[in-house]
């Protein structure tokens, strides 16, 4: 692992840490790394390997597309316009050189399936790709969302994490779907979060 990758791995660590202890207890208890975001950085190595890309890349957009998220006073909903901001802002202070600043910087902006318009780099779509598979890992971790974070019901709150799978799913490069179709039905035929945790 590169010298500038166990960095950024350290900080989103580190934030992820300082975002738990502060939410403790509350419905916002969350550590983004241990539970997206390592899985979203394993998928990452594992797409980009014999591949044609920038890899160091691909694991630093890896580890800070969700930076933002470890911000309260952020809006969630534009966590991938704050969090490419905050990246440029962090490589930028560890003298990452600005191309690939740049290329950091248009893979976070672009995960959020609103600009997906925008992409054109195989480098943004591996980490398209890597953070819906990772989504498949941590299926009991998504439905806290809907039911603790949002007080949403059982029945609204798989039908939330239906929605956010279906979105995934889509979003995935077809020669992945297979990785995670059994996964992806079971999830679509739960009727209640027991369905769900038993995936």
């Amino acid at each position: 692992m590169s010298q500038i990758i166990e960095k950024m791995r350290q900080e989103i660590i580190d934030r992820s840490a300082r975002f738990e202890e502060q939410t403790k207890g509350t419905k916002d208890e969350y550590n983004i790394y241990r539970e997206h975001i390592q899985y979203v950085h394993k998928y990452v190595v594992m797409l980009s390997k014999d591949k044609n890309v920038d890899r160091e890349v691909l694991e630093l957009a890896a580890l800070l597309h969700d930076i933002s998220m470890t911000d309260m006073a952020l809006d969630r909903s534009r966590h991938n316009e704050y969090g490419a901001e905050i990246a440029e802002q962090l490589l930028r202070e560890n003298d990452y050189p600005e191309d690939k600043t740049q290329l950091v910087k248009r893979c976070i902006l672009n995960h959020s399936k609103r600009r997906q318009q925008y992409r054109s780099t195989e480098e943004e779509q591996i980490l398209v790709d890597a953070d819906g598979l990772s989504h498949f890992d941590v299926v009991k971790t998504l439905y806290s969302l809907p039911s603790k974070v949002m007080g949403l019901g059982e029945e609204d709150s798989v039908r939330f994490v239906q929605d956010k799978m279906t979105g995934d799913y889509e979003e995935l490069s077809d020669n992945l779907k297979h990785l995670v179709k059994e996964k992806y039905d079971r999830v679509m035929a739960a009727k209640c979060a027991d369905d769900l945790f038993a995936i």
